[in-house]
């Protein structure tokens, strides 16, 4: 059974027992990553956060492009949902955080 880790309206995400994979989905959109590609992601969407914090004025607007390794390829936000994801991200690092450091005692 998946571990889950954090949820909101706009998406979750949980940890693969067999791979130890962690599967962020959100909206229409799922990742599979190693704890490291999750890092860079969840960096990833950080930066787009501060690049485009003064620039998205409408909070309905699909302003927020985040690059993928892909070329031509983005993922496009309105200002909420990035936020929403940031949580995701930033609850389910937090998790692993202290998961790492209660391994460690």
């Amino acid at each position: 059974m998946a571990q889950f880790f954090h949820h909101n309206d706009f998406g979750y995400c949980v940890r693969c027992p067999r791979t130890q994979y962690l599967h962020v989905c959100f909206g229409t959109v799922a990742l599979a990553a190693t704890a490291d590609e999750f890092q860079v992601f969840r960096e990833a969407v950080a930066a787009a956060q501060h690049q485009h914090h003064a620039a998205c004025r409408d909070p309905e607007a699909r302003c927020i492009a985040l690059r993928t390794p892909a070329d031509k390829m983005a993922l496009v936000f309105t200002w909420q949902e990035l936020l929403q994801l940031r949580d995701i991200l930033g609850n389910t690092a937090l998790l692993l955080e202290v998961e790492a450091l209660l391994a460690t005692e």
